[in-house]
């Protein structure tokens, strides 16, 4: 590996593996003929495109946990801004059940 290569920019990494693939393909070429150069070119062809399919399916997937994510997040904060409302009427309402519930909790300790 060449040391000398940044790799930074696509227009770098495209050429590096241009160059890469056109040395191998020459030697493929030259040891093995035509017939097996095609078949490497079509089954690298196939490897780029089922690679490229399954990214787009990974990337849908995280894009739509990435929303539901967002929606149940949106749910919370609402329930709980409305739990807040619900909890302060119920706090007024219990205040007389507290000592109901003490009551009959001195019933069932009588017993």
């Amino acid at each position: 590996m060449n040391m000398g290569n940044d790799f930074k920019s696509q227009e770098e990494r495209l050429n590096y593996l241009n160059e890469k693939l056109d040395n191998l393909i020459s030697v493929v070429n030259t040891n093995y003929g035509q017939t097996l150069l095609d078949e490497l070119i079509t089954r690298l062809q196939r490897t780029i495109t089922d690679f490229n399919e399954e990214v787009e399916g990974v990337m849908n997937e995280l894009k739509e946990s990435s929303e539901r994510r967002s929606q149940l997040l949106q749910d919370l904060k609402s329930d709980s801004t409305e739990d807040s409302v619900n909890t302060s009427e119920d706090e007024s309402d219990s205040s007389g059940s507290d000592t109901e519930m003490s009551e009959w909790e001195k019933r069932l300790e009588g017993k």
